[in-house]
């Protein structure tokens, strides 16, 4: 090898471990005015979830500051195909479907999972299979998206596993994000909700808050994540609910754990645990703290955990639809109609592996 490409690979080396994060020199990631978070982000986001590379616009934050915020749409471009999320019979083995969460443990969602519901939850009003043929309830239809998606889940939509598939979703599959330039902290951290949502991840697909687990559950329904940690939501299409080992996630400083994407206050999520296997120490409620390579960021919770991040410490940005130009954070954001009122003719046809709703 030459001696100048062995010097360009120790002065490459030598960058990256003094740098907080590693990012590229041109493009919005060269702009001074924004965080190493943020230039961290563009620079590893994935190219194919890039609709548009980012503009720096003025925006109002949730807390009412009025600042610099970047703009950019992203559309999801998850690793792996998203699902499956039920299975079809409870003969199915976990490939067949995602996982479940209860207590802070992982389930596997295969078929002895769905038969032995009653046991697991101690309740003998849990049956999501018929018994005569073994066939797992699943909601197939779009009006069954929606019914299994509301908190307050009709009498009809009761014992179904619940999914939803991409093109039952009613909102755009791109996303406008409205990022702070630079954090703005506030007194008190303010809890994740599902509007914005935690963050976004690095191949464009949402962080979203805690999953409604409660409101699930008492309807004696399930909703599965699939391997990546994701589901749908007819009002948010697919995005993550978990952090798993398919996420895209990149090297941003040596001998941190890597970072898998940017929250919606504008600072760093990474992962868990770091290239050694050591879990973070030190963090806030938040699931933040900070150290002398990345400052202050957070850490993506365990898999068990309904919460990627446990709270957010500084001013939000917003997530838009599509082709949204302003950000004003302090404005609600309405939903779209529920189930009930959809027009008809659209429910879409049954898989034909699955039982009739």
């Amino acid at each position: 090898m030459h001696w100048k490409s062995v010097r360009r690979g120790l002065c490459a080396a030598f960058i990256a471990a003094i740098a907080p994060y590693a990012f590229a020199d041109d493009g919005p990631t060269a702009r001074p005015e924004l965080s190493s978070a943020l230039r961290g982000f563009l620079s590893h986001v994935s190219p194919n979830a890039v609709l548009d590379p980012g503009a720096i616009v003025e925006c109002t934050l949730s807390g009412g500051a009025k600042t610099n915020c970047v703009r950019f749409v992203l559309q999801p471009d998850p690793a792996k195909e998203p699902g499956p999320w039920c299975p079809n019979t409870i003969s199915d083995g976990a490939e067949a479907g995602g996982f479940w969460i209860k207590d802070g443990q992982v389930h596997d969602v295969d078929g002895p999972f769905i038969k032995n519901l009653s046991k697991l939850y101690d309740d003998p009003n849990w049956q999501l299979y018929d018994p005569e043929t073994g066939r797992v309830k699943a909601t197939t239809t779009f009006q069954g998206c929606f019914a299994a998606a509301r908190p307050d889940v009709p009498r009809e939509y009761y014992n179904y596993c619940a999914e939803c598939t991409p093109d039952q979703a009613i909102a755009a599959p791109n996303y406008t994000f409205f990022i702070p330039v630079r954090p703005v902290l506030q007194d008190e951290p303010e809890p994740i909700r599902d509007i914005p949502g935690a963050g976004v991840a690095l191949d464009g697909v949402r962080l979203n808050g805690p999953a409604p687990y409660q409101d699930i559950v008492r309807a004696y329904n399930v909703a599965p994540f699939d391997d990546c940690g994701g589901h749908v939501n007819p009002y948010h299409g697919y995005h993550y609910h978990f952090v798993t080992d398919c996420l895209h996630r990149e090297q941003v400083a040596v001998g941190h754990a890597p970072m898998i994407g940017l929250s919606m206050d504008g600072f760093g999520i990474f992962r868990w645990l770091d290239a050694l296997g050591n879990e973070p120490d030190g963090l806030d409620a938040c699931g933040g703290h900070s150290d002398d390579l990345i400052g202050y960021h957070y850490h993506a919770a365990p898999q068990g955990t309904n919460a990627i991040i446990g709270c957010l410490k500084a001013q939000l940005g917003c997530v838009l639809e599509g082709g949204a130009q302003t950000c004003d954070a302090t404005q609600p954001i309405s939903r779209p109609p529920p189930a009930n009122l959809l027009p008809s003719g659209s429910v879409r046809p049954l898989a034909p592996t699955r039982p009739t709703e």
